[in-house]
């Protein structure tokens, strides 16, 4: 079993180390602490390919690589203020569409996050509303507060 150190080690060689948006370059490791992190899997919400990614949340953005089928890397460093982020109730269908949630925001195609796991959905949309509550966004999460 892997450690988690060992784990964020893994993830490390797989980010790049610069977030590219027009002609400015941001440095994603300088972008604070990084609050959570895991691989899932992802789609904008009106497309049907589900491409594996990496996602990072760190104090003040959410920040998430893929790279699709056709390669083309999908990337974004989104403000945590801006976001809206809910659960997606179950579908009729069992599997990765058990485990998901949306993220919206006013310049962003929605995406849908699939999680591996019950245990991992919950850990995101706890560590997401945390985060933007200190950011001063918004919450559309109210079954978190119990």
């Amino acid at each position: 079993i892997q450690t988690l150190e060992n784990q964020k080690e893994n993830l490390d060689q797989r980010f790049p180390s610069l977030f590219k948006k027009g002609r400015r370059k941001t440095v994603v490791r300088n972008m604070g602490k990084m609050i959570y992190y895991s691989k899932v899997k992802f789609k904008f919400q009106h497309c049907q390919e589900v491409n594996d990614c990496f996602l990072e949340l760190f104090q003040s953005y959410l920040y998430f690589q893929s790279t699709g089928s056709n390669g083309l890397t999908y990337q974004g460093l989104l403000p945590l203020k801006e976001l809206n982020v809910c659960a997606v109730e179950n579908g009729k269908s069992s599997g990765q569409e058990d485990h998901a949630f949306r993220v919206a925001g006013p310049l962003l195609n929605p995406l849908i996050v699939f999680c591996p796991t019950e245990a991992e959905l919950k850990q995101w949309l706890y560590h997401l509303e945390k985060q933007i509550q200190l950011n001063g966004g918004s919450l559309a999460l109210p079954f978190l507060s119990q």
